[in-house]
């Protein structure tokens, strides 16, 4: 039976345990993969945090405008409820002009 120098065993137990350790650090539950998947949840998140920060600017502003503009509630009344104020004619138009007979 041939032995392995004992040079050769020390660079094939360095190796090993080297392999041993890569393999641990990229696919350990805390590993470079795990780490890389969780970098990028966290930059979707923060761009989902952005959308809806300037969601909540928009509803803001738009809360504001309904309770101290006027102007705004009454365009508002205007065209989603069809208000008109007394005094007012509305013509209605159809939608596309009839055909010629």
């Amino acid at each position: 039976m041939r032995l392995i120098p004992e040079k050769h065993r020390l660079v094939l137990i360095f190796s090993l345990s080297l392999i041993l350790f890569l393999g641990y650090s990229v696919f350990e539950e805390r590993g470079f993969v795990k780490l890389h998947h969780m970098k990028v949840q966290r930059d979707n998140l923060q761009d989902r945090v952005r959308a809806l920060e300037e969601q909540n600017a928009r509803l803001a502003e738009e809360i504001r405008l309904l309770s101290d503009d006027p102007q705004t509630l009454e365009a508002i009344a205007r065209i989603e409820l069809g208000l008109v104020k007394p005094g007012e004619t509305v013509f209605i138009l159809p939608e596309t002009p009839a055909e010629n007979p």
